[in-house]
């Protein structure tokens, strides 16, 4: 991909800096943010690394990548957006062995077919001193694209990771605690209640939505032990993690 693309007009900005009457605002936030302090952690002085996004769709995230990337290509199952560079499903990656320094998949294993197959694609497609991005949902509503199966816990996701993918090195942290995940769904039911319910209000939609997001937020930062995934009575909404060979 051209370097020098300019990222001003990026597709999806929603997905980086997503606005508060928007319905997905605390989960697109939470991921961008945890997107942001991963890069922080693991890339920053790194260049001209190779960089596979997978379930890329409008490759989001290109921007906070584009200054790491030497090559950024993108895979998904179909071709629903020109930024889509190879057809293909997680399970069964058009990549060659260890080809990339790093690997996003975000929002992804959720939809696939076959979580374990996928996994340790990722596995064999990463450098042996490289790293994955992965992110996915332990609940959220059901978004079949084409298809939604899955939903995870914090002692589950790991176990995809390690004991079936492969890897030695996972680190995983949630993007919200169990708060702002409750008021996420409020907010993306009142969002589609305002649109298309029985007492359909435009007017309604944006206040509304825009309240629900922000208490959740609220109500996250005074309860910081609800986004503790060592903690027992969390429900995490999405995590993130990190994983190395």
């Amino acid at each position: 991909m051209d370097r020098d693309h300019t990222l001003t007009d990026w597709p999806f900005p929603e997905r980086r800096y997503p606005s508060p009457d928007h319905p997905d605002y605390l989960g697109f936030k939470g991921t961008s943010l945890a997107l942001r302090k991963a890069i922080d952690q693991e890339l920053i002085g790194k260049q001209g690394l190779n960089i596979l996004d997978v379930g890329c769709g409008q490759k989001p995230f290109y921007p906070f990548l584009q200054p790491f990337a030497r090559f950024y290509v993108g895979t998904d199952i179909i071709e629903d957006s020109p930024l889509v560079d190879k057809v293909c499903p997680a399970e069964n990656l058009d990549i060659e062995d260890e080809w990339a320094d790093v690997v996003l998949c975000l929002s992804v294993l959720e939809h696939v077919n076959d979580p374990i197959c996928a996994v340790r694609e990722l596995f064999r497609v990463v450098k042996s001193d490289g790293v994955v991005f992965a992110s996915t949902h332990g609940f959220f509503p059901w978004h079949p694209y084409p298809q939604d199966h899955w939903r995870w816990t914090q002692t589950g996701l790991p176990l995809l990771f390690k004991k079936y993918g492969g890897f030695n090195k996972v680190r995983l942290f949630a993007t919200r605690g169990t708060l702002s995940g409750v008021f996420f769904l409020f907010a993306h039911y009142t969002y589609l209640w305002a649109s298309h319910g029985k007492f359909k209000s435009e007017i309604l939609r944006r206040p509304l939505t825009i309240l629900t997001n922000k208490l959740g937020e609220f109500f996250d930062s005074i309860t910081p032990n609800l986004g503790n995934v060592d903690t027992h009575i969390t429900a995490i909404p999405e995590f993130f993690l990190i994983a190395k060979k």
